[in-house]
């Protein structure tokens, strides 16, 4: 396993949150979407000019924004 950000991610890959590189303010909308450290998440389909990123926390879909997932590192699986 090895420690990147979710933009290295393709559709399918999935990967256990480590850390998150942000504010309060954003830490405290991931934890309440269920993004905790040490959740399972999974990329989704998104199309490459659209400038959000889909991805399963849980069983829910969550989208976000292509420069949130800069913020956000993690193990790959």
């Amino acid at each position: 396993m090895e420690l990147v950000t979710l933009n290295n991610f393709t559709e399918g890959e999935r990967a256990i949150i480590t850390s998150f590189k942000a504010g309060k303010v954003f830490e405290n909308f991931l934890l309440a979407n269920g993004i905790t450290l040490g959740t399972v998440v999974v990329k989704n389909y998104s199309p490459q000019y659209a400038k959000l990123i889909n991805l399963t926390v849980n069983g829910k879909l969550l989208t976000l924004r292509n420069s949130d997932f800069d913020k956000i590192e993690c193990f790959k699986m």
